[in-house]
Formats: C-alpha cells, sequence, structure tokens
C-alpha cells in the first residue's frame, strides 16, 4: 500500500494518503492454501524450513527464507526467491485480485 503525506495547507495538518493496490493471492484451484503458507521468517527453524518445503512446491518458504546453498554468481537465496515469484506469477500461482482495494490486515 502506497501511505504519503498530504498536507493540507489551511489547517496545517500532515493527514496519510492511502492508494489502493491490487494484492496477490494465492490461486485456489492450484494450490491448497492451508500448505503454502509459514510462520513469519525469523520464527522458522530450520527443522519448520524442512518441513515446509516437503508440504508444497508452493510453499512461501521458498520466498521468505530460501535454502542456504553454496553461491554462484548469479544465483544466491535472493535470486532463486525472485525466480520463484517470477514463475508462479507466470504459472498462475499467484492471482493478482481484478480490482484495486485497500485492505485490512490484523495479527494475532
Amino acid at each position: 500500500m502506497t501511505v504519503r503525506p498530504c498536507y493540507n495547507r489551511s489547517l496545517r495538518e500532515i493527514m496519510a494518503y492511502l492508494a489502493p493496490f491490487r494484492a496477490l493471492r494465492y490461486n485456489p484451484l492450484r494450490v491448497e492454501v492451508s500448505q503454502a503458507v509459514t510462520q513469519p521468517y525469523d520464527k522458522i527453524t530450520p527443522q519448520m524450513q524442512e518441513r515446509y518445503y516437503a508440504t508444497s512446491p508452493y510453499n512461501l518458504v521458498r520466498i521468505v527464507l530460501g535454502k542456504r546453498e553454496p553461491c554462484r554468481e548469479g544465483d544466491n537465496v535472493y535470486t532463486r526467491a525472485a525466480g520463484f515469484f517470477r514463475d508462479w506469477r507466470r504459472e498462475g500461482i499467484f492471482l493478482e485480485d481484478p480490482q484495486p482495494s485497500l485492505y485490512s490486515y490484523s495479527q494475532r
């Protein structure tokens, strides 16, 4: 979401400008969402990471906390994450919402 300050000169107040956007979601016809989501990256243990990898080839762990492997030029956790993201969009694993919207987000 884009948030930028908007100055109201008459009141000298700063107000937030909220811009709607088109969210990406897992395609429920291609992926069982419950098998594709993870804990936040900083909560994932090596054992959890292995379990997530085994659960689904489309588990988000591949993007948020990919496996560390010996790096070659142009091949590291970040380039692999970008590749997964790009491939999943192209393959229809992620779908973009048809209309720009504002989304409510909460955590437990």
